[in-house]
């Protein structure tokens, strides 16, 4: 048996009466209260207790089925012992099957024969006489036993019976009511329902003290302190804290859902009837509507629903839950709920009831309705408004369905590509072939065709972006405010996302702070001149107020990753990781899954360009992660660079290459995503040591850029890049020409290309000439916060002091590179492009170009440059911390591979290897 909680004072009085009644004096107790109280577990621990006392106990319980069956609870009595003679039975029997007088009226054989056997129980020791659910009771039933109790006078008699305020036939509360509680022998007991701490004490049957405490009131709140319902949820709190991501406050999961179910169908059938009309109609339920949907009156419904039986059982916070709806809307048959739902839907339209609650219904309808469509797209923009992409989407798709004319279908199919787009761009390609055969026709509009060709550059089919393009009016007609309104997102947008077909990012003569500009038309301004090189000096406030309007909610995601770009491409990386973080925070995921991709994979690119390594790569693999590989279209460039470059500088050359193998879009090569893709793989050939292909990848790069009039130097630092690609093959010269060309291009507020610049320049000078420019380098790389380059230009600072014999620079910069480096999870440090070079020029003898001299090792060509400078043994250990044994070894290796045999022929042989 369950545990009674918070009955002992109802416990208490059961027993008194009991007492009182086993003395000789006929007693009668009701247990009232609604529904799941816990009455019948009280009823049912008296009953058990009496007949350990020793009484004789008759029980029954009344049920809604039988209540017109006259005495049927009397025949569960007279049944569950042999009460009377074989030949008494009959009478009895007859009786309840109607006999001769009218239902309702005593029959006074009957009663006798009630009488004499009751009195014949309670000769021998106390009879208690236990009804559950008397609210549903015969009427003929509860009449005879109320003529009995007059009858039995002080007999040992207790009947105990409990009941539902308002519940039942009228006739049989009439008679509680006004007779059986009213009679001197009755006691009344309300059972109430459970408080906050006999709540606890319930859950702790199942759960540990401390869980139980924890979630007493939120169970207390869903419950309304009912026991069946707290058990309820105790099981399925028990249940989900196996799971891995259980809540630590209570979920109404199946076993509640169930739980309410059995306590409405316990309840009048109108009960049941309304809580199923409520779980069918949702949040969208007055009266008046669940009244219409039941076919009753207003009235009707609200006397049901404050009925005191029914117990809060169709209060709107429990029916609201998904597992309570669940469970009422599965207790309706298929064929009804189809029925129930078209009804809803109906009246629901009718009364003016938000789209998208319809729009609930109309989905699960299989009957076509005429203003479904129209109901269903505004459903669908109410919902997206709310962040809810995959019920808008199902609603377009039905509409879809529904549409009754060509055009209707056009435009629906184009406003699922814009939406789908959004989140799943390899979903919307099956929507294309249509919609291009339809502009291609001259059917789709600029507002349809607009998502039509996005989608299209997204996925690389670029020629049919261009037909598409090529059918739209370029000059709309005079007050044609549709076409205008769409056409100018695709003329500005365009040069910036796909300069491969629209040369010219952004318009000269657009001032990016220019008044009355909408969003769109000042990050494309603003954009468009960084890209130009035109100078930061207004287009950075005006990224900035976009992003200001961004987290204000007006501007849209295309403005708000532009004006990121911007601060990127102008260097101002602190700011941009503001904003960027900003923007992810309160709106990334509501811009749809593309663009919180695009938006991380900004995220990356600022971590990269801060020396971030480790939390670039992991931002980089977040966003790839967050669509399947065929989803990006040829955006993929965007993280696979992100991927490539910072794996590269991390020393993981292996996962690089995974990610180079990766197969890429050709049409991305026409976006300046695929620009930085080249600058990537250029990369990643240059540390593989394959400099040919790094060099073709940089100034392939560069070659698009100029061609697209786009050739920023902070966007891509192709000339930087193609220069050290150049020093590693022994080109100075043609590396000195980039470089300085590269810093006549840098606008003064970029420090972070100009740093990189100056470090790559240095590599081109004399080694005396070098730590001046260096540490120009490392002051402006400092102050920009890109840790990663200016750990690189110290490590070549500390070389540079090394060639010029000053150790104690040498080892402080080098210490100080190796700390930076490891704070960046950088792989070890590169050795500067002029120690690379040097060892190039051990490559080969001038003497016989077919025979390759070996390569010195970077100690040994030290040992040697310093030998061959007059230095001796002890001098060289000194200013390298070695020994003068090692000096020694170094000097008679470099001696075998050089092809010499004295000291007297380093110099010479040195310079000969020298280009």
């Amino acid at each position: 048996m369950d545990k009674l909680v918070e009955r002992d004072y109802e416990e208490l009085t059961l027993t008194q009466v009991y007492d009182e009644s086993s003395r000789g004096r006929s007693r009668i107790v009701a247990l009232g209260g609604p529904l799941a109280s816990g009455k019948t577990a009280l009823l049912a621990s008296f009953a058990r207790r009496t007949a350990d006392a020793g009484a004789k106990v008759l029980e029954a319980t009344a049920s809604r089925a039988e209540r017109h069956q006259p005495l049927g609870v009397i025949d569960q009595l007279l049944r569950a012992r042999r009460l009377f003679s074989h030949g008494a039975a009959p009478e009895v029997r007859s009786a309840a099957d109607g006999g001769t007088r009218a239902r309702g009226e005593i029959h006074p054989s009957v009663l006798g024969l009630l009488h004499s056997a009751f009195q014949r129980l309670t000769s021998g020791r106390p009879l208690v006489v236990c009804i559950d659910d008397a609210h549903f009771t015969d009427v003929e039933s509860l009449q005879y036993l109320l003529a009995l109790v007059r009858r039995m006078g002080d007999a040992p008699l207790t009947i105990a019976l409990t009941y539902c305020p308002d519940m039942g036939r009228g006739e049989v509360q009439r008679l509680v009511q006004a007779e059986i509680l009213r009679l001197p022998n009755c006691t009344r007991l309300d059972v109430e329902p459970l408080s906050r701490a006999g709540v606890t004490t319930l859950l702790q049957d199942r759960l540990d003290p401390g869980t139980a405490g924890r979630i007493a009131a939120e169970c207390q709140r869903l419950s309304g302190g009912r026991p069946l319902l707290v058990r309820a949820l105790a099981e399925d709190y028990a249940r989900g804290a196996a799971e891995p991501d259980a809540r630590h406050r209570p979920v109404a999961g199946p076993a509640f859902g169930r739980a309410v179910l059995t306590c409405l169908y316990r309840a009048e059938p109108v009960v049941l009837e309304i809580a199923q009309a409520m779980a069918t109609l949702g949040d969208f339920r007055s009266a008046a509507v669940v009244a219409r949907l039941c076919g009753m009156d207003p009235e009707s419904v609200g006397r049901v629903v404050a009925t005191p039986g029914v117990g809060a059982l169709l209060d709107h916070d429990l029916l609201r839950q998904p597992s309570v709806r669940e469970a009422v809307l599965r207790s309706i048959p298929e064929q009804q709920r189809q029925i129930l739902r078209s009804r809803a839907a109906r009246l629901l339209h009718h009364e003016g009831a938000p789209a998208a609650v319809t729009a609930e219904h109309l989905m699960r309808v299989d009957e076509a309705i005429p203003w479904a469509r129209q109901v269903l797209c505004e459903a669908a923009d109410q919902t997206l408004a709310g962040g809810d992409h995959e019920t808008a989407v199902g609603y377009l798709e039905r509409a879809h369905r529904e549409s009754a004319s060509r055009r209707e279908q056009l435009d629906i199919a184009a406003k699922l590509v814009d939406v789908v787009w959004c989140y799943n761009p390899a979903a919307a390609k099956s929507y294309l072939p249509d919609l291009v055969a339809a502009a291609e026709r001259g059917e789709l509009s600029v507002r349809q065709s607009a998502p039509v060709v996005r989608s299209l550059l997204w996925n690389g089919q670029v020629e049919l972006a261009t037909r598409v393009m090529a059918h739209l009016d370029d000059s709309p007609a005079p007050g044609d405010e549709d076409s205008a309104r769409y056409a100018e997102p695709l003329r500005l947008w365009l040069p910036l996302a796909y300069p491969g077909i629209a040369p010219t990012p952004g318009s000269p003569d657009v001032s990016p702070m220019g008044a009355g500009l909408d969003p769109d038309q000042r990050a494309t301004a603003a954009l468009g001149a960084v890209l130009r090189g035109a100078g930061d000096e207004e287009a950075l406030p005006a990224a900035e107020l976009v992003l200001r309007k961004a987290l204000a909610g007006a501007a849209g995601p295309a403005s708000s990753l532009a004006s990121l770009l911007v601060l990127i491409y102008s260097d101002h990386l602190d700011k941009a990781s503001a904003w960027c973080d900003a923007l992810l925070a309160s709106i990334g995921k509501a811009y749809g899954l593309v663009w919180n991709a695009l938006l991380i994979s900004a995220r990356a690119e600022i971590h990269y360009r801060l020396g971030d390594l480790a939390n670039a790569k992991r931002q980089a693999k977040a966003a790839f992660a967050l669509m399947p590989r065929e989803s990006w279209g040829t955006a993929i460039v965007i993280p696979l660079s992100l991927l490539i470059l910072t794996t590269t500088a991390m020393g993981d050359l292996g996962e690089a290459e995974t990610y180079l193998d990766l197969p890429v879009p050709s049409a991305a090569f026409g976006t300046l995503g695929g620009v930085v893709y080249l600058d990537a793989r250029g990369h990643l050939h240059l540390a593989r040591g394959r400099h040919g292909a790094a060099l073709q990848d940089f100034l392939a790069a560069g070659h698009l850029m100029r061609l697209w009039g786009a050739d920023c130097p902070s966007t891509v630092a192709w000339r930087v890049n193609a220069a050290r690609a150049h020093l590693h093959q022994g080109r100075a010269a043609q590396a000195r020409e980039l470089l300085t060309e590269q810093l006549a291009l840098v606008p003064s507020g970029h420090p972070r290309t100009r740093g990189q610049a100056y470090r790559a320049l240095a590599a081109t000078l004399r080694a005396d000439e070098r730590p001046q420019v260096l540490l120009k380098a490392a002051s402006v790389l400092d102050r920009c916060g890109d840790s990663l380059n200016l750990a690189y230009t110290l490590t070549d600072l500390g070389q540079a002091y090394e060639v010029l014999d000053d150790p104690v620079q040498a080892r402080f910069h080098s210490h100080m590179a190796r700390t930076l480096a490891a704070q960046c999870a950088a792989a070890s440090l590169p050795e500067p492009p002029a120690a690379q070079t040097r060892k190039a020029w051990t490559q080969e003898s001038p003497a016989d170009a077919a025979e390759p001299v070996r390569r010195l090792s970077s100690a040994e060509w030290r040992v040697a440059e310093l030998a061959a400078g007059g230095s001796t043994n002890e001098q060289i250990a000194r200013k390298l911390f070695i020994t003068v044994s090692t000096v020694e070894q170094h000097l008679t290796r470099s001696y075998r591979k050089l092809g010499i045999r004295r000291r007297t022929q380093l110099p010479s042989r040195l310079a000969e290897l020298v280009p």
